[in-house]
């Protein structure tokens, strides 16, 4: 009777962070899925970088009496260099 006390103690322990085998870091990352509200502009910072800057809406929840979802917008900044760059540089609104 005692074995079958002890084995969801130990199972518990064990998947306290099985999800995930990385070291834990101070950013955190997410994937939107929308559409650009306007062209990506490209803006200088105070020290002369250049950063990218666009905003996305995101569409999600239940549908309204219209048939309309909610529309959750994210501003965004982008330091991408290189083929990133100008891949956001060249996409358009919608």
């Amino acid at each position: 009777m005692q074995s079958f006390r002890s084995l969801p103690r130990a199972a518990a322990s064990a998947s306290a962070r099985a999800f995930s085998t990385t070291v834990p870091r101070p950013l955190a990352k997410m994937e939107l899925i929308g559409r650009l509200a306007d062209t990506p502009e490209l803006m200088p910072t105070s020290t002369g970088r250049e950063i990218i800057r666009y905003a996305i809406g995101v569409s999600g929840g239940p549908k309204d009496e219209n048939g309309n979802r909610a529309v959750s917008w994210f501003r965004i900044a982008s330091f991408s260099e290189g083929p990133q760059r100008e891949l956001l540089l060249s996409l358009s609104k919608g």
